[in-house]
């Protein structure tokens, strides 16, 4: 009878992508946790603890971290979809593969928590490597991340900057049009009056001077000058 586990492998989908990109560099001597501190960028307790153990778990490393022929296959695009099946059928059991066999991160979660005991993060973490393997697809180490991103709204009515007015031209750059005739500058508006005046021939020469000398006076204001 098989003994029911209690733990599964807990790999990073980081470390996952990263380690693969590695060995597709390079297929390194030996691999142990100051090799995945470095290449991982974390810590020898943390990369002895998880991913070292993982990584045998999953068989692409011996138990004296030899890279396996299964590695070398690993890092092939071609290659990759069968070694991730063969993961799957070795590591995990029938029982899960049946109940979660398409990508699905949250039942598979909910199982490993179910199967193990263990709690959510841990769940998590299980099921992020079960997802991999099940989707088996090479190039989502490609794929950027989703951004995201907020919807900008319209701003309102209020918000809407006002449409800048240009710039009045001071009275001292304003060109003036030499068709307008340019008034005296008296210190009051300038009247124009055009007059027709018939003259009786029967009018005497002083009485023609007294005429001139009044239009002079009250249409010209020159008499002021000598009240």
């Amino acid at each position: 009878m098989a003994t029911k586990r209690h733990t599964y492998p807990t790999i990073t989908a980081r470390g996952w992508w990263k380690l693969r990109e590695r060995f597709r560099q390079t297929v390194p001597g030996k691999v142990d946790a100051r090799y995945l501190a470095t290449v991982l960028e974390i810590e020898e307790r943390s990369a002895e603890a998880n991913v070292l153990i993982g990584l045998r778990a999953v068989g692409l490393i011996d138990k004296d971290g030899i890279p396996t022929a299964q590695a070398n296959e690993w890092r092939d695009d071609e290659q990759y979809p069968k070694v991730c099946k063969e993961i799957r059928e070795a590591v995990y059991p029938r029982a899960l593969r049946d109940a979660v066999p398409a990508p699905d991160p949250r039942a598979a979660q909910r199982w490993f928590m179910r199967d193990t005991g263990r709690g959510v993060a841990a769940g998590r973490k299980m099921a992020s490597l079960y997802t991999l393997l099940t989707e088996a697809d090479p190039t989502s180490g490609q794929k950027p991340a989703r951004s995201k991103t907020r919807r900008k709204t319209p701003p309102s009515s209020k918000e809407q900057p006002a449409t800048p007015t240009p710039p009045r031209e001071s009275p001292e750059r304003q060109v003036p049009d030499d068709r307008t005739p340019r008034l005296p500058d008296l210190g009051m508006p300038e009247v124009r009056l055009n007059l027709e005046i018939r003259i009786d021939a029967s009018v005497t020469p002083e009485q023609i001077d007294q005429i001139f000398a009044s239009m002079e006076k009250h249409l010209y204001r020159r008499g002021d000058a000598n009240r």
